[in-house]
């Protein structure tokens, strides 16, 4: 054979082994971007670059596109995620995501709320107070990620209740004060008028009588009216230690007897609600603990895990019987032999009104504790 022939086969022998070689080179080391793609995508790194310039410019760029596409799509999910926490956290409702061992999955501030708890990791803590009467529960069962879980909502019926009772007795209210009125006033109107121009004396002085008595029941019936006509809250900003301050140093001077006290551990604390009408719930509730014989008040305010905002009224007055303190915010009933029984009714439609509520946490030998929850 010639050997121009023999050098040409080597020749070409060798250029395919080197192109061989060469193109296995580039084939691993795309391989091995490929796979550090991965890896990293796996760990949920996405900081890496490849280099978009030379004979892998291609593959560079390629690469940081499926990069940049896959970190945008995370992005996205972990916003929509982040809205979707949101509007579960904005309802009242308690929701709870237990898994078939009973670990608690997730859960929202309101199942917090609810159930008086800092944390919830399995469902054991709180199955006590989810079968009690003060809750009405709902189940779901649904596949996440080809695990059965349950999805638990709970509400508490007990404030659904207090709300409908609230608008049964402002209605009630209304009519029979509307419909006493219509009636008493024309009596009491005209026995006055007659009374004047009546000549025998035991007829005036009848009338008379008449005609005080309806107004006395005029003014009665006005009193109970006022439940039904609360002004709609103008909400603003303000300052909880002045105006405690200034509401404790009323009640002082109401009654040097008392000693009062006030604990903020946030001395710049805000309160977004309508200071005239809190005023009004707060000062009722110091007066009745000074008629309750108290010679010390308490008042404390702060900021609960849940961002609300709480006014504790404490005094050592004379505690409130088991059986009334189920009744005290009810129109009507007092345990006053002068009282109207709308003062506690009234400071909880306030409260109602103003996003908020009432509470008697306790009452017993040591203290009388109200709290006001916003």
């Amino acid at each position: 054979m010639d050997s121009d022939v023999i050098l040409a086969i080597l020749a070409t022998a060798a250029a395919s082994a080197v192109g061989y070689w060469l193109l296995y080179r580039r084939y691993r080391r795309t391989i091995g971007k490929v796979t550090f793609l991965f890896n990293a995508i796996d760990n949920l790194d996405f900081s890496f670059h490849f280099p978009e310039e030379g004979r892998d410019r291609i593959v560079g760029e390629s690469l940081n596109r499926i990069r940049h596409i896959l970190e945008q799509t995370r992005t996205d999910l972990m916003e929509r995620e982040r809205y979707y926490e949101q509007i579960i956290n904005a309802v009242s409702t308690g929701i709870m995501v237990v898994d078939e061992r009973g670990s608690v999955l997730q859960h929202n501030e309101a199942a917090l709320r609810l159930l008086g708890a800092e944390i919830i990791t399995f469902e054991s803590q709180v199955r006590e107070k989810l079968s009690s009467d003060n809750f009405s529960t709902r189940e779901t069962t649904v596949l996440l990620h080809n695990q059965k879980v349950r999805i638990i909502a709970f509400s508490d019926i007990r404030s659904e209740l207090s709300s409908r009772e609230l608008e049964s007795w402002t209605k009630l209210i209304r009519v029979l004060t509307h419909e006493i009125m219509n009636s008493v006033a024309p009596i009491a109107s005209l026995s006055e008028t007659l009374s004047h121009k009546a000549a025998d004396r035991e007829v005036r002085e009848g009338l008379s009588v008449i005609h005080a008595t309806g107004k006395q029941l005029l003014d009665f019936v006005e009193n109970y009216r006022r439940m039904t006509l609360i002004p709609r809250p103008q909400p603003k900003l303000f300052y909880v230690k002045p105006f405690l301050q200034r509401l404790l140093a009323i009640c002082c001077e109401y009654s040097r007897q008392t000693v009062a006290s006030l604990t903020l551990p946030d001395a710049d604390l805000l309160l977004y609600a309508d200071e005239s009408l809190i005023a009004h719930v707060v000062t009722n509730l110091l007066k009745n603990a000074i008629e309750a014989g108290a010679t010390t008040i308490t008042l404390s305010a702060y900021t609960m895990p849940d961002d609300s905002i709480c006014i504790d009224i404490g005094n050592n007055g004379q505690p409130i019987p088991p059986d009334e303190a189920e009744q005290i915010f009810v129109p009507f009933f007092t345990t006053k032999s002068t009282g109207s029984g709308i003062g506690l009714s009234i400071s909880r439609q306030i409260m109602k009104q103003s996003g908020g509520s009432i509470e008697l946490v306790a009452s017993d030998t040591a203290t009388t504790l109200f709290r006001l929850r916003f």
